[in-house]
C-alpha cells in the first residue's frame, strides 16, 4: 500500500513516518514538502491514500481537494483548527475523516487500517472472483477429502481461544483486519484458520505480532497464534493435520503467544498409567497427607515437558491416574459430602478439558492439598451459602471493569480455585459466565431506560471496551445492543 503525505512541518513528518512503519507492514510512505509539490506529482501518480495538513489549505489549494474528489483518492485531512470551515472542506472534497491535533497514534493506525480492509474488498468486489482477485481459491474440501496441491506455497495461521464462543470474535477481528497479500479465513469448531501466501517468517511474525496486540487491546480474551509453512511436496489437507497436531503445543506454552514452525513436530513416548511403585507412592503420600512432597511430584511430573512435548491425550490419561489415587483416598476415609464429590468431578471435568497443564495441575493441587485436607466440619459448609455470598458480591461489583474471580475470592477469604469449582458445581454455571450474564442484564436496562451512549452504558457495567461489550451482548442476546434499543 503506498500512502503519500503532506505535513505541517518536517517534525510531524518523520513522527507520523515513525508511526506507520512501526505499527504497519507492508506500507510505503512517501513524503512531499508543500500541496504545491504534491500537487504537481499527482499528475503522474494515482496514490492509494493521501494524509494532508489542512492548516495551509487556501483558495487556490482547492484545486487540490478537487482534483482527489474528481480521480477518487482516498485521503485523511489533519488540522489543528477546529472550525466549520474545516469540517466543510472535508466533507466537500470526500475525505475519509480529519484528525485534529493532538491526534493519538492508534487513531491514525486504525484509519489506516480500516482503508486497506475497504480497498481490499473493493478489489475483491471489482475482480469478480477472477485469478486477481485477493484469496487463494481454496475451500473446506481441501482440508479433509482431496489431496490437492497449490499453484504457490502458502501457509496456514491457526488462531485459538481458551473458551470456543470467543471464536466468532476471532473471525470478525480477522475478516476486519488488512493482511498484506491473499488471503483466506475458514471458521472451524475448535480453531479460526487463515490460509496467506507465504511470506518471510519475520514478515509473519510481525504482522501477527501486530494482530496479536490488536486484540489484547479490545479483547479481555487469551488469543494464540499457530504459524505453520507447508512445504513445495504437502498437499494442503495434510499441512492442514500437520497445523492441528502443531496446535497441541498450547496445552503446553498456554496462550498470548505466537509459535511459528515450518518443520512437523515429532511426540514424546509416555505412559499414561502409574505403575505399581508410583501408585504405592501415592498412597503413602495421602495417608501421611504429606502436601509438599504431593506438590512435588506433581510439579515435576507434569511441569516439565520439553520439546518433543507427549501427547496431550495421554497426559490428561496420566492425570486421570493420579485422581483415581485420590479416589481411593477418598472412599477408604468416607470423605464423600455432597460438597467434596461436587468438587471432585469438577476437577475431573477440568482434566477432560482445560486447554492449558498449568491449569490443570493448579487444580488438581489446589484440591488434593487443600480441599481434601481440610477438617470434616468445615467441608461440611454449605455451597450454596457460599454461591448466594458470591453472587451478592457480583450484584455490588459488576460495574468495576477490574473486579474478578480473585477480587470476588479475596473477599470471601476462600482460595480462587475452590471458589471456581464450588461455583460452577453448585450454580451450574461459572462465575465468568455468570458475571457477564449479570452485566449484560444491567445494560439491557440501561438500553431500555435512559438514552445514554453505549460507550457509556458499556463503562457502567464493567466493559473498558465498546467492542467487547458490543460483541459479548451479542453472544449473550443475539443482537447488538443499538439493535436491541432499537427494537424496544
Amino acid at each position: 500500500m503506498e500512502i503519500h503525505l503532506v505535513a505541517k512541518d518536517e517534525v510531524e513528518a518523520q513522527g507520523i513516518r515513525w508511526i506507520v512503519e512501526s505499527h504497519l507492514t507492508g506500507v510505503r510512505l512517501i513524503l512531499w514538502q508543500t500541496i504545491e509539490e504534491f500537487e504537481s506529482g499527482m499528475h503522474s501518480q494515482q496514490p492509494e491514500f493521501v494524509i494532508l495538513d489542512m492548516d495551509g489549505w487556501t483558495d487556490d489549494s482547492e484545486r487540490m481537494g478537487v482534483l482527489l474528489k474528481q480521480r477518487g483518492i482516498r485521503w485523511l485531512g489533519i488540522s489543528s483548527e477546529r472550525i466549520f470551515q474545516t469540517a466543510y472542506r472535508a466533507l466537500c472534497f470526500r475525505a475519509e475523516d480529519v484528525l485534529f491535533r493532538p491526534f493519538s497514534s492508534a487513531d491514525l493506525v486504525r484509519h489506516i487500517q480500516q482503508l486497506r480492509y475497504q480497498l481490499r474488498n473493493d478489489r475483491r468486489s471489482l475482480s469478480n472472483n477472477t485469478e486477481e482477485e485477493d484469496t487463494l481459491a481454496i475451500d473446506y474440501p481441501d482440508f479433509f477429502l482431496t489431496e490437492r496441491r497449490h499453484n504457490s506455497p502458502i501457509t496456514m495461521v491457526a488462531f485459538l481461544t481458551p473458551h470456543y464462543e470467543t471464536l466468532p470474535l476471532v473471525y470478525d477481528e480477522l475478516q476486519r483486519y488488512s493482511f498484506t497479500g491473499k488471503n483466506q479465513i475458514f471458521a472451524l469448531s475448535d480453531f479460526i484458520l487463515c490460509v496467506q501466501e507465504t511470506k518471510e517468517v519475520d514478515v509473519y511474525k510481525e504482522e501477527y505480532q501486530a494482530f496479536l496486540a490488536h486484540w489484547k487491546e479490545r479483547m479481555d480474551e487469551p488469543l494464540a497464534i499457530i504459524i505453520k509453512t507447508a512445504t513445495s511436496d504437502d498437499s494442503l489437507k495434510r499441512t492442514y493435520h500437520q497445523t492441528r497436531q502443531l496446535t497441541r503445543q498450547i496445552f503446553f506454552e498456554g496462550y498470548d503467544i505466537i509459535l511459528a514452525e515450518s518443520q512437523q513436530m515429532s511426540s514424546q513416548e509416555m505412559d499414561p498409567f502409574l505403575t505399581p511403585l508410583e501408585q504405592r507412592q501415592w498412597i503413602e503420600m495421602l495417608e501421611k497427607r504429606d502436601t509438599k512432597a504431593i506438590r512435588d511430584w506433581v510439579e515435576s511430573e507434569f511441569l516439565t515437558f520439553q520439546q518433543p512435548y507427549p501427547d496431550p491425550e495421554i497426559v490428561r490419561i496420566r492425570l486421570t491416574s493420579v485422581l483415581a489415587q485420590v479416589r481411593r483416598h477418598m472412599k477408604s476415609y468416607n470423605l464423600q459430602n455432597a460438597s467434596l464429590e461436587a468438587i471432585y468431578h469438577e476437577v475431573f471435568q477440568q482434566i477432560v478439558h482445560n486447554p492449558v497443564i498449568y491449569r490443570i495441575v493448579k487444580e488438581l493441587l489446589s484440591f488434593t492439598t487443600s480441599l481434601l485436607f481440610q477438617d470434616h466440619e468445615q467441608l461440611q459448609e454449605g455451597p450454596r451459602t457460599l454461591v448466594e455470598k458470591a453472587r451478592g458480591l457480583i450484584e455490588s461489583n459488576y460495574w468495576d471493569a477490574q473486579w474478578n474471580l480473585s477480587a470476588c475470592a479475596d473477599a470471601l477469604r476462600i482460595n480462587k480455585s475452590t471458589l471456581s469449582r464450588r461455583f460452577a458445581a453448585e450454580s451450574g454455571h461459572s462465575f465468568r459466565d455468570t458475571l457477564h450474564q449479570v452485566r449484560i442484564r444491567e445494560a439491557k436496562r440501561l438500553l431500555q431506560e435512559t438514552d445514554l451512549s453505549l460507550e457509556e452504558i458499556a463503562r457502567l457495567t464493567g466493559y473498558s471496551h465498546q467492542t467487547y461489550f458490543n460483541a459479548k451482548f451479542k453472544l449473550l442476546e443475539a443482537c447488538t445492543p443499538l439493535a436491541y434499543r432499537s427494537g424496544l
